[in-house]
């Protein structure tokens, strides 16, 4: 008997495509409303929720994929999950590597080479890849709703077990922390995200004076720090222009005309407020794959009390609030010691977004397949919904597009010069940042239309 679909779980999928390809294109990374912003580390803003919620949906539309197989793990089913898998990885890993020469430079097999000696391995759709078939492979296995939630706690404290036993002390530390050890360790320093950043003691460092405009700076004793991913930050009215030697910065001190020199240097010294260091961390690494699987896994046990309830959405809708309810207090009061951090996908993360994506999900079931608002209501949704990877990919594509150099104008890129030239200016930055990104929304709402209407789903 063929499986009765399910509009919403197309619309939610969709919504959360729609906020993914939203939240990764602001009109400037320098203006944002904070709650589109990431949490800096510890804690979860509704952008933290988008990644986890795109989780969960693949895991219960999972659950009516290998529903016609009979949830068994054989030749056939290992073999669509393992290249299934692969596919995506490879995908993700080709869009991290796009362009795939340095376009400044002649095209040449050693300029590709280049290229791949610092690309980034991991990212979004690699966490998909790994989380989505160490998460399926366990369901499949397992078979049992037990066994199957039993193997998701079970990974989540793993995990947390994990990060413990490597650094007691402190598990959750940016830079000492069992994801980042094992990262450096597989994928090496110059191919992991280095975007995280954490604030340094000044008397971490020693200054030395060199003359009126230059000094260097220091890690003082035994103090381990890579000033290549050191800055400082200072309240002065003067540039600071860096340059490394050996291990030391050295700094020269711009002043502005006319400004006198005298003990410039003491004054520079004086006037740090902090220095800030950026950490090699990979958000979407390796080991954070086991614990992001408890979140596939989640979504594959609601596609199971989904179809149990097929018949009955007003049921389904009031189990899907109530487990929501309680795995988000549960991720909150387990938060209190295992904190909630999107970057390690922590367990108390995993149940906390969980538990959102729940509820979620029942506002759509209820208002699209209970009350049965009119889908034209949920129109551009279902649209980004019925080709969701191949819209994020394309909305990646497009961005890294326009930022080629070929397309600048004025010195800026074409990104740039958009959002300089016809956004800023609305009203205040921000809200033109926002204004440039629902914009691109649009324009990938328009190709999700033409392939809806068209009937092109394209599968991976």
């Amino acid at each position: 008997m063929k499986t009765k679909r399910i509009v919403a779980l197309d619309a939610f999928r969709g919504f959360t495509v729609a906020l993914m390809i939203l939240v990764n294109n602001p009109g400037s990374w320098s203006y944002i409303y904070s709650p589109l912003r990431h949490a800096e580390w510890q804690g979860c803003t509704p952008t933290d929720l988008v990644f986890p919620f795109f989780l969960f949906v693949v895991g219960v539309a999972s659950f009516f994929s290998f529903k016609k197989f009979d949830f068994n793990l054989n030749k056939t089913t290992f073999l669509k999950l393992f290249r299934r898998s692969l596919l995506i990885f490879l995908i993700g890993f080709l869009l991290n590597l796009y362009p795939f020469f340095d376009l400044s430079k002649p095209f040449s097999l050693q300029n590709i080479w280049n290229k791949l000696e610092t690309v980034r391995i991991f990212g979004v759709l690699q966490r998909i890849a790994c989380a989505y078939f160490i998460g399926i492979i366990l369901c499949l296995l397992l078979k049992s709703t037990k066994k199957i939630a039993f193997a998701g706690g079970g990974l989540m404290i793993l995990f947390c077990g994990i990060l413990v036993a490597y650094n007691p002390q402190n598990p959750y530390d940016k830079k000492e922390n069992a994801c980042r050890a094992v990262d450096l360790i597989i994928a090496g320093e110059n191919h992991i995200y280095k975007g995280y950043s954490r604030t340094l003691e000044l008397n971490n460092f020693d200054f030395n004076i060199l003359d009126d405009t230059h000094f260097s700076v220091q890690p003082a004793d035994n103090e381990n720090i890579d000033l290549k991913y050191v800055s400082f930050r200072s309240s002065g009215n003067y540039e600071l222009e860096k340059k490394m030697k050996d291990n030391a910065i050295i700094y020269t001190i711009v002043m502005p005309e006319n400004a006198s020199t005298a003990n410039i240097s003491e004054n520079a010294i004086s006037q740090f407020t902090q220095a800030v260091e950026r950490i090699p961390f990979d958000p979407e690494g390796l080991l954070g794959a086991m614990s992001a699987a408890a979140t596939v896994i989640f979504g594959f046990l609601i596609g199971r009390l989904i179809n149990f309830y097929l018949e009955n959405k007003e049921k389904m809708v009031t189990h899907l609030l109530l487990f929501g309810l309680s795995a988000v207090f549960a991720g909150m009061f387990w938060g209190q010691w295992f904190i909630i951090c999107k970057p390690l996908w922590t367990g108390s993360y995993v149940m906390y977004a969980g538990g959102l994506a729940m509820i979620v999900l029942a506002f759509f079931i209820w208002f699209m397949d209970v009350k049965q608002y009119s889908p034209k209501y949920f129109r551009p949704f279902i649209a980004f919904g019925s080709n969701p990877m191949f819209l994020f990919v394309m909305s990646g594509v497009i961005v890294k597009t326009m930022n080629f150099s070929y397309f600048n104008i004025g010195g800026m890129s074409l990104q740039n010069w958009i959002y300089a030239n016809i956004y800023k200016g609305i009203i205040d930055p921000v809200f033109g940042s926002l204004l440039y990104a629902i914009t691109f929304v649009a324009v990938m709402w328009i190709l999700a239309e033409v392939l809806y209407q068209k009937k092109i789903y394209i599968k991976v």
